[in-house]
């Protein structure tokens, strides 16, 4: 992909989302569009993701047994296609930028209007790692580094500053220096290696200096 590209993350809830082709790469990028929330509708004469028929039966996405043509993007806020064939998905790329669709190809770049990074996940806490389409197997190397990196108590870690974040007053200036002294200082250390008390005794001296 040429250019520069934006590291954002999307609230997709509720959006409408098209997933063209049924095979391949196509259970993996269901799948997180629907842990997305997304409203998907799957575009394939066949579909061999036993997960996404199961969700197709449950009533969670909505599948047209049926090849692409452009109205299928009617109505769609973004679209994935799995297909390697480049004529088809030359002819889903100008039907998506005709009705500014976000696209993305697997593994044609040249059709991405967006990318798709590779993902490290310990909910609420999200590490997307992209390298603008040039190779996804050093984003893949990466993220498995990463992963590996990452304690597993993070996402907790993440849940329990979000209680303190309310107690903090102050703007936004003094907030972010507020957390960005605490961080500093080993508050984080001390949860994630199990020490809440001793965690919680530290945010509580902290808040009170601070006043």
């Amino acid at each position: 992909m040429d250019g520069a590209v934006l590291p954002i993350f999307l609230r997709l809830q509720g959006r409408a989302a098209l997933l063209v082709g049924g095979d391949g790469e196509a259970g993996r990028k269901g799948g997180a569009l629907l842990r997305a929330g997304v409203r998907l509708t799957i575009v394939s004469p066949t579909l061999e993701d036993a997960q996404l028929r199961e969700a197709v039966a449950d009533g969670e996405a909505v599948w047209r047994m049926e090849p692409f043509c452009p109205d299928h993007l009617e109505g769609m806020w973004l679209a994935v296609s799995v297909l390697s064939d480049v004529a088809i998905n030359t002819q889903i790329f100008a039907a998506a930028v005709a009705r500014n669709v976000l696209l993305n190809v697997v593994d044609q770049p040249q059709f991405c209007t967006f990318v798709w990074p590779a993902v490290v996940e310990r909910l609420p806490v999200t590490v997307a790692i992209g390298t603008g389409g040039a190779s996804p197997a050093l984003a893949g190397y990466l993220r498995r580094q990463v992963e590996a990196w990452l304690p597993e108590r993070i996402g907790l870690l993440a849940e329990w500053l979000a209680l303190w974040r309310r107690r903090v007053p102050g703007g936004l200036s003094v907030r972010a220096r507020f957390w960005r002294d605490v961080l500093d200082h080993g508050v984080a250390e001390r949860f994630l290696a199990g020490d809440e008390e001793g965690a919680n005794a530290l945010l509580d001296k902290a808040l009170a200096e601070s006043q």
